[in-house]
């Protein structure tokens, strides 16, 4: 059994490294699963299974994006509008943050517990408009709606985009949040390299 799983465990692989790869590949699946009982048609299944295998074992690969647009887009497409949204939402963000922590690196490489924590921040500050925009939705109808709805909401959404940007940048003495000094790497931002 050990040998079947060094073939494919990447060696160095951290124990940490590995539950966020295996997270990696169940996140996007979960976000089919949670369609249950109504149960998506074999191939889409089949391609975000597929695709988030893909993307457990490259994160930085685009067969991430195709699987959480996989997923996005079967839940559009299928009008639903209920508690499984956000769910759904918070699932793919999870993802993305997963991705983004294990592409910061090596394989070999820990994630770096300041990068995981501004991480997460990032995504709690990202699902701030998640409840209050399913919230609306639920009690707003498109066609009864006033024309000024569309423009509070847009602006809403601006300032709500503002204020996360404002509260994730980061401010020291350096010029590190300036721009100035950017060096083209996110990762030498980040650790001040």
């Amino acid at each position: 059994m050990n040998a079947r799983l060094a073939r494919l465990v990447p060696p160095g692989l951290t124990t940490a490294g590995l539950v966020l790869r295996v997270a990696l590949f169940l996140l996007p699946c979960a976000g089919m699963a949670v369609a249950l009982p109504e149960r998506p048609h074999l191939l889409v299944v089949l391609a975000v299974v597929l695709c988030a295998g893909w993307w457990s074992r490259t994160p930085d690969h685009v067969s991430g994006a195709v699987a959480m647009t996989i997923v996005f887009v079967w839940w559009t497409v299928h009008d639903v509008l209920d508690w499984r949204v956000p769910v759904v939402a918070v699932l793919l963000l999870a993802a993305h943050v997963v991705a983004t922590l294990l592409s910061y690196g090596p394989e070999t490489m820990p994630v770096d517990p300041r990068l995981a924590r501004l991480w997460l921040g990032r995504a709690l500050l990202a699902l701030v408009p998640l409840p209050v925009t399913w919230v609306a939705l639920q009690g707003l109808d498109a066609d009864l709606a006033p024309g000024w709805v569309w423009m509070a909401a847009a602006l809403i959404t601006v300032a709500l985009i503002v204020v996360t940007l404002r509260l994730t940048r980061p401010t020291d003495e350096s010029g590190a949040g300036s721009g100035e000094g950017y060096t083209g790497s996110s990762r030498a931002v980040e650790t001040g390299l």
